[in-house]
């Protein structure tokens, strides 16, 4: 077995930074998958951050970049499907780097002139030995993360080499981001995406800011979002999976809000009646690791706020 990458049953001493063991015995198949998923969803977003960040500054939109020469940066498909994907679901991917899956970053950052140029240094800790390596490993997490989409069966073996090598691969670009000073000045968990009952999906980018250090959006004059008494709104947050969910707590908050509504999860259903009916309702959520320090002054290391309008129950 690869000593980089050991069975994460044996100890987690074996994995540091506090990596998620796996073990069938203790764990379902369900649980499994969703490590795995969680685990996939982060080396995507630490991927496409990592292109982003290198690529911008040197080639403004590198997606359609051409040389002199007139030789594509990334291959005339490969930005097609990203845009094509993107036009599919604006909401879902507002930039064409959101629209960018594992495969596509995985031939981006192991085309051999890209990573000789920019991410041989970032990837340097996971692959040492250079781009070949790098495709070694990152291609297989690539076929159990295509099974773990098509609700195919992975084998716990499969399990283990996504979230070691993921690992592996995120602490790396952390270190590199360390290293050039471009790290977070708090690292930590915050909201990445929100996914709501009307079918929208928003990235933590398309947020405005909030002068306490949150974020926060109003649809108030949005009319195809506007509720009223009976409706069920949906909401539902993805917090940095490069943080296990065990190490922070959600808490949800809005005005009226029912003894029996769940407020704290990822997930909330809220139940609008006639006490919500109102020019601007405000639905909040924090986010707050268990460490002792926080990153805002409130106590939490994240907050969203969303503004909805609530209209009078039909006569």
């Amino acid at each position: 077995m690869d000593s980089r990458s050991p069975p994460l049953r044996l100890a987690e001493s074996l994995c540091p930074g506090g990596y998620k063991l796996i073990d069938p015995v203790r764990h379902t198949d369900a649980e499994i998958r969703s490590i795995c998923k969680e685990k996939i969803e982060s080396l995507e977003h630490w991927l496409r951050r990592l292109i982003d960040d290198l690529l911008s500054p040197k080639y403004g939109e590198y997606f359609e970049y051409t040389d002199d020469k007139g030789n594509r940066l990334i291959k005339k498909c490969l930005s097609e499907q990203v845009e094509n994907r993107r036009l599919r679901e604006p909401q879902r991917y507002p930039r064409k780097i959101d629209a960018v899956l594992l495969d596509d970053a995985v031939d981006i950052v192991c085309k051999p002139e890209l990573f000789k140029l920019h991410f041989h240094t970032p990837l340097t800790d996971a692959f040492p030995d250079g781009r070949e390596e790098a495709r070694t490993f990152l291609s297989r997490i690539l076929c159990p993360r295509n099974h773990l989409a098509h609700a195919n069966a992975i084998s716990v073996r499969q399990a283990e080499q996504i979230v070691c090598y993921s690992n592996d691969i995120i602490e790396s670009i952390k270190n590199y981001y360390r290293a050039h000073g471009m790290q977070q000045q708090y690292d930590v968990p915050l909201i990445l995406k929100l996914v709501d009952s009307f079918g929208n999906v928003f990235t933590r980018s398309q947020f405005g800011g909030a002068a306490d250090g949150g974020i926060g959006m109003h649809f108030t004059s949005r009319p195809e979002m506007f509720l009223r008494p009976g409706d069920c709104l949906l909401l539902e947050i993805e917090v940095d999976p490069a943080f296990d969910h065990d190490c922070y707590a959600i808490d949800w908050n809005y005005a009226h809000s029912s003894s029996q509504c769940q407020l704290n999860g990822k997930r909330i259903s809220i139940a609008v009646t006639n006490k919500q009916v109102c020019e601007q309702f405000d639905v909040t959520c924090r986010v707050t690791s268990k460490r002792e320090w926080h990153r805002l002054n409130m106590g939490a290391d994240d907050y969203m706020w969303l503004s909805f309008k609530v209209l009078p129950p039909l006569e």
